[in-house]
């Protein structure tokens, strides 16, 4: 039985049957036919070449592909760059009380982050520019198709393209602003990089700093003070709409030069903001009825302190530390000291007298008694010098310019124009505080505070009569008031008073305070040496070079409105002398400190005790002597000494209260034009008022924190005794004002007196000795 398990073998192969003919007669035919083989082998060839064709134009695709991506690729940021964008921004200048006064830049723009911005700026710009700007990746895909078919379809040479806010931030920081196929791919090259780079704020935040928004706002913070004076976080929902409107066409759109356009546009994009669900239709209805309310400052406004901040402009060119940043370009923050009120105080004390003063220049200055001064003035001009050259003759080149009216008349206005210098300090700290350096700063430029080097006069004295009493001079010295000749140079120079009046002894204190010549010159060549009030006046902080002969007493020696302001300045600070500081602090853009002003330089230049009598001497000018004009303006403890220099091209007024120091000149630009007459024309009357006003409005403005009521403190060294008015002694009574008044002493000028030192009663104050056996005090006769 066989067994079921077994596997069977395999059968056999059947083997082919060789009888019978595979091949078909069609088949041998056509592949024995040459004219068959030969179309197979051109179709193969084909087939070959239409392979090689495609295999080349792919791979000049890919060649094309890569050569457009190089090309697009040229000019594109580096990834760095997009991460590390640098636009432009502009340095700022504050005062001390934290006012804008000044802008350096290139491109007028501030950065300030998203959460310092309106809201309602964001929603204008989103609703106007790009609706789906939180949704797409870049672009718009639906519009930048529609776009470029549009383009091509009518064959523009400018290419345009519905840009979102990301492109257009692209072509802002990094792109030109072209309008060309290759232009708007890189745009969306450069657009998707972006968006991979920032979140959907911080692209919306670098668009709103970077956009230019006319009247030279750079940024949406710069517009926002342009056009309404506030920071971009406190915009309205129209203010924000005006703004965005600017964006399509600054010039078009300026609500200063084109209003109801400015209108039109600004109530269209609130109307878009209502559409795209921000405001309600009845909110924007609201809105659209406001009028448009600027508060418009363009950046062509010189600011507040024009003169000072190109001061501090030229002082931070020469910084080391500021080497490396570019203050046009960097954003840096500079802190200074000026107080932007007692700066508009001084502005307008300023404004009120160069008015003044002008009409009088006006109404008495006459170019025909003045003929030679004038061809003086056309000589000096290049217009005269191009004539000469062209061959006129002297005398043809005077004759056409002077007839040529157009030119002469405001060419001679020019030359007879009033200008001044003021500037405040506080004498404590060095701190400026105001500061005008001329008339216009958009006309005049030369800034008179510290480049212009003028005969200080009178107001130089005080120098001179402080040396006197550190030297142990007593105030009550008596000099003989009688004309003086002075060997000058190889001349006979006789100094005159200015009201012509001598005779008598007069004491320095009277002296001082009547501003007598005569004496100050005797005093020189009696007991102070051009050298020692040469040294003191440089150790009281004047930098200028005084000649040391008897002319510079009298201030015949030139110096600076800085300069002179704060010498004086140490009376007020109790003989210390503070080097004027104008500038606190420099901050990078990002806050860090890169300069700061160190403590200024304190010296001790004179004695306390000589300083409180000098004190009282300067305090005695403005009570009853050439400056007590200034009494019916302003009523504090004062001091100061009016100047005028020689046939009145110089009026001065240098004066200081216990907590603040000011100067004031004005004069002409060139030396040969002078105030026509002392009675306006004197310290007095040109530079006095400006002082008086400017303390005045100080004082009486709470918020700066002047008290009325300080005192100059006196220190110990000092001898107070009252004085016989009649016989220059010490009295008894010192409650007779008339016939009495307190004198007040240094050791040695009470020594030198030759009188006995008083007693000290109880209260440990010092009391009037008796006159009694009291030698009287030596009188000045001059070395004549």
């Amino acid at each position: 039985m066989p067994d079921m398990n077994a596997i069977a073998p395999p059968p056999s192969p059947t083997p082919p049957d060789e009888s019978v003919n595979h091949s078909s007669p069609l088949r041998e035919k056509y592949f024995n036919d040459p004219d068959y083989r030969r179309k197979v082998a051109r179709r193969r060839k084909q087939l070959e070449l239409i392979y090689r064709i495609l295999i080349g134009i792919i791979a000049a695709g890919i060649a094309t592909v890569v050569g457009l991506f190089i090309y697009l690729a040229q000019g594109l940021p580096s990834l760095e760059q997009l991460e590390n964008p640098k636009p432009e921004l502009a340095s700022e200048v504050r005062s001390a009380d934290g006012v804008l006064i000044k802008k350096y830049f290139m491109q007028n723009r501030r950065l300030v982050p998203l959460d310092s911005i309106s809201p309602n700026v964001a929603n204008a710009l989103i609703a106007t520019e790009d609706i789906k700007f939180y949704d797409h990746w870049g672009f718009d895909s639906r519009r930048f198709v529609t776009a470029m078919i549009t383009n091509v379809v009518t064959l523009r040479r400018r290419w345009q393209g519905a840009s979102t806010i990301t492109q257009q931030l692209a072509k802002n920081l990094w792109l030109t602003p072209e309008r060309h196929w290759r232009r708007k791919l890189q745009e969306l090259m450069v657009s998707v990089q972006i968006e991979r780079t920032y979140t959907k704020d911080e692209i919306l935040a670098l668009y709103l700093n970077t956009v230019y928004f006319g009247a030279g706002a750079h940024g949406i913070e710069s517009a926002a003070a342009t056009y309404f004076g506030k920071t971009a976080m406190q915009l309205t929902v129209d203010e924000s709409a005006l703004l965005v409107a600017l964006l399509k066409n600054p010039t078009k759109y300026n609500p200063v030069d084109r209003p109801d356009d400015a209108l039109s546009r600004r109530n269209l994009i609130i109307g878009m903001t209502a559409r795209a669900g921000f405001i309600s239709e009845s909110e924007a209805e609201t809105y659209k009825e406001k009028k448009i309310k600027l508060t418009y400052t363009p950046v062509t406004d010189i600011g507040i302190s024009p003169y000072f901040t190109e001061y501090v402009r030229q002082r931070l060119s020469k910084m080391p530390e500021l080497q490396k940043f570019d203050i046009y370009r960097d954003g840096l923050a500079i802190y200074t000291t000026i107080d932007s009120r007692m700066q508009l105080y001084a502005d307008s004390a300023l404004t009120r007298q160069l008015a003044l003063l002008q009409a009088q220049v006006d109404k008495t200055w006459s170019w025909k008694y003045n003929e030679k001064l004038k061809n003086d003035f056309i000589r000096e001009d290049p217009r005269f010098a191009d004539l000469r050259q062209k061959g006129a003759t002297e005398k043809e080149a005077l004759a056409k310019l002077n007839a040529d009216k157009e030119w002469l008349t405001p060419f001679l206005k020019a030359k007879t124009t009033v200008q001044a210098a003021f500037v405040a300090i506080d004498p404590a700290t060095g701190k400026i505080k105001a500061w005008v350096g001329g008339k216009n700063f958009n006309q005049y430029k030369f800034d008179h505070v510290w480049q212009a080097l003028r005969q200080p006069g009178s107001s130089f004295k005080p120098f001179v009569y402080t040396t006197a009493i550190d030297m142990g001079v007593p105030t009550n010295y008596e000099v003989l008031n009688q004309e003086v000749s002075v060997q000058t140079g190889g001349k006979n120079w006789q100094p005159q008073n200015s009201d012509g009046k001598m005779g008598g002894f007069v004491t320095l204190r009277r002296a001082l305070q009547a501003s007598l010549n005569n004496i100050t010159v005797r005093l020189v060549l009696s007991d102070v040496p051009p050298t020692r009030f040469a040294q003191m006046a440089k150790r009281l902080g004047i930098h200028s070079k005084i000649e040391e002969n008897a002319a510079s007493a009298l201030g015949a020696s030139e110096v600076t409105p800085l300069e002179i302001t704060s010498a004086f300045g140490t009376f007020a600070n109790q003989g210390q002398h503070v080097e004027p500081i104008g500038i606190l602090r420099i901050e990078s853009k990002d806050g860090n400190v890169i300069w700061e002003a160190q403590s200024p330089d304190r010296t001790q230049a004179l004695d306390r005790a000589t300083n409180y009598v000098m004190v009282t001497m300067l305090q005695g000018v403005v009570d009853g002597g050439t400056a007590s004009g200034a009494r019916a303006i302003y009523r504090g403890p004062a001091g100061g000494k009016t100047g005028t220099s020689q046939d009145q091209k110089d009026a001065w007024f240098i004066g200081f209260t216990p907590q603040l120091v000011a100067g004031v000149w004005t004069g002409f630009d060139d030396t040969r034009v002078h105030f026509t007459s002392m009675e306006y024309g004197q310290g007095a009357k040109a530079a006095l008022p400006v002082w008086a006003n400017f303390m005045k409005a100080s004082y009486d403005n709470k918020s700066l924190g002047l008290k009325s009521n300080a005192f100059f403190q006196r220190p110990d060294g000092v001898i107070s005794i009252p004085i016989s008015k009649e016989t220059n002694l010490p009295a008894d009574d010192a409650t007779n004002p008339k016939n009495v008044y307190i004198e007040h002493f240094t050791k040695k000028g009470f020594a030198r007196a030759g009188f006995t030192m008083p007693a000290v009663d109880s209260t440990g104050g010092k009391r009037a000795t008796q006159p009694l056996a009291v030698p009287q005090p030596k009188r000045g006769e001059g070395q004549f």
